[in-house]
């Protein structure tokens, strides 16, 4: 057990030094040289990620079974554009000038007019991490809960580019600096589509019980923050679009648990709908017997 632990660190950290070389070189490179870059990252990203590709053609819903390769295709070219996109961002932004566009603004103004702060409810789908970006220059003043990295320079890393371009990071998961973001009037970004185990709830998704985090819900309850499910996604052209869902409604009468299937039956419904855009590797099933069942 030891050995295997010992492995997966030193090669997580073998991953972030390749992709500290990679970015030295990239991010001096002009625009035009992505589609070369991103043919370069697919040929050597299969290398390098063969156990998640693994993982996830195991855990691909049997309803894609039709269409796996083309999904599995799609999402590892999905990670490499996810990847190319944050370190030419500027420049993707500047050349094109419609690269981003919006839907369902009015959604989003009908959560900010209640003046209670707002939580952006997202996933791990399409560039997540542009989604951050475009929602600072939108004028949120956006907060993003995030955890750790496998490795602490890897979570540096990515930090660095968030808080350049705006996107303050709350390395915690404690609901009262959460809260206090909120009662300020600021918008917080949750991304709940990981595995919470022992810390969640069991609920269904895509037919099979998983594990999802309660976090939403207890803190649009405790501060009356509405709850807004936003997705980007990425057009046939390359262009992004940002998507916000009408604001979660909570009855009185519900438990947390149908409170929690409100928000995984959103993330379903997107991710069925562009299959390819979310990371599929993801362990979502694995321990959801430690989650609370009622």
């Amino acid at each position: 057990m030891l050995i295997t632990d010992e492995y997966k660190k030193y090669k997580r950290i073998f991953r972030y030094y390749l992709l500290r070389a990679l970015l030295s070189g990239i991010e001096a490179l002009p625009v035009k040289v992505l589609p070369k870059l991103k043919l370069l990252l697919l040929k050597v990203f299969p290398v390098f990620w063969k156990k998640e590709l693994l993982r996830a053609e195991k855990l691909l819903p049997e309803e894609f079974a039709q269409n796996k390769n083309a999904i599995l295709k799609k999402m590892l070219e999905n990670q490499v554009l996810t990847i190319l996109e944050v370190l030419f961002y500027e420049k993707l932004v500047e050349a094109k000038k419609d690269f981003v566009t919006v839907v369902g603004k009015e959604h989003l103004k009908r959560a900010l007019d209640l003046k209670r702060g707002i939580i952006i409810l997202t996933a791990h789908y399409c560039n997540w991490e542009l989604l951050g970006y475009e929602l600072v220059k939108m004028g949120l003043p956006l907060v993003v809960v995030a955890r750790a990295q496998a490795v602490s320079q890897m979570t540096e890393l990515m930090n660095s580019y968030r808080n350049k371009r705006g996107v303050r990071v709350l390395m915690s998961d404690t609901v009262t600096d959460a809260l206090s973001i909120l009662k300020s009037g600021g918008a917080l970004g949750l991304l709940t589509d990981l595995n919470a185990r022992e810390h969640g709830y069991q609920v269904e998704f895509f037919g099979k019980k998983a594990s999802f985090y309660s976090t939403p819900v207890v803190l649009s309850v405790r501060s009356g923050a509405p709850v807004v499910p936003t997705f980007i996604e990425r057009s046939t052209q390359g262009n992004m679009i940002i998507r916000f869902e009408e604001p979660l409604k909570w009855a009185k009468d519900e438990t947390m648990k149908q409170r929690i299937q409100k928000y995984a039956i959103c993330y379903e419904k997107a991710f069925r709908n562009k299959p390819q855009f979310w990371c599929w590797f993801h362990e979502r099933y694995q321990f959801a017997e430690l989650g609370k069942a009622r």
